[in-house]
């Protein structure tokens, strides 16, 4: 009995975007956010990977350090 694999290969920054929206939508609730939110922020991510208008590590990283503002008691930037 013989078995043919299929090759369906996943492009390499789909990869990559799936990589940052489960890095978010972990740190976003480790944070404190609410599911949706943390989904929300998520997506986002993703879709700024898929664009190409960011790198999956500066999404993460810029996405991360916005979270962090926001979740602060002082009120961020408008403090």
């Amino acid at each position: 009995m013989s078995a043919v694999i299929l090759p369906f290969v996943i492009p390499a920054r789909r990869k990559h975007a799936d990589g940052a929206f489960a890095a978010i939508n972990i740190i976003a609730r480790r944070m404190g956010y609410a599911d949706h939110l943390a989904a929300r922020a998520s997506a986002e991510v993703k879709k700024e990977v898929l664009a190409g208008k960011k790198s999956a590590a500066k999404a993460v990283a810029d996405m991360k350090a916005d979270l962090s503002l926001a979740a602060r008691n002082d009120g961020g930037l408008l403090a």
